[in-house]
C-alpha cells in the first residue's frame, strides 16, 4: 500500500470504532411498527390488478377448452388428404378424362 494511504485508512477505522449507535424514545419505534403493519394490511387487502388470480385462471382454462373444442370441430370438417378436389374432378369429367388420387 501506499505510505501516504495507511494513516487515512487507520484514522478512518478508528472513527468507525467510536461510533454509536442512534438512540431514539420507544413511541417513534412503535408508530414505525404500527405504519408498517398497515401498509402490509392495506396491500393483502387490496388486489392490485382488476382482477383476482382465480378468475383469470378460470378463464385460461376456459378459453384452453373452447380452442381445443375448435380444433377438434376442424379436424372432422378437414377433408381427407387422398380426396381430389371438386373443381379438378369437375374438370376431368368435362373432358372425358381420368384423374389419378396419387399426387
Amino acid at each position: 500500500m501506499n505510505k501516504n494511504f495507511t494513516p487515512l485508512v487507520d484514522e478512518h477505522l478508528q472513527s468507525l470504532a467510536n461510533m454509536q449507535e442512534a438512540q431514539t424514545d420507544d413511541f417513534f419505534y412503535a408508530r414505525l411498527k404500527n405504519r408498517i403493519e398497515s401498509l402490509h394490511d392495506a396491500k393483502q387487502n387490496n388486489w392490485s390488478l382488476p382482477l383476482k388470480p382465480v378468475w383469470i385462471i378460470s378463464m385460461l382454462v376456459f378459453l384452453l377448452g373452447i380452442n381445443g373444442l375448435m380444433l377438434l370441430q376442424q379436424k372432422r370438417n378437414a377433408p381427407a388428404k387422398n380426396e381430389i378436389p371438386a373443381s379438378l374432378q369437375s374438370f376431368a369429367q368435362a373432358y372425358d378424362q381420368t384423374v389419378s388420387s396419387s399426387y
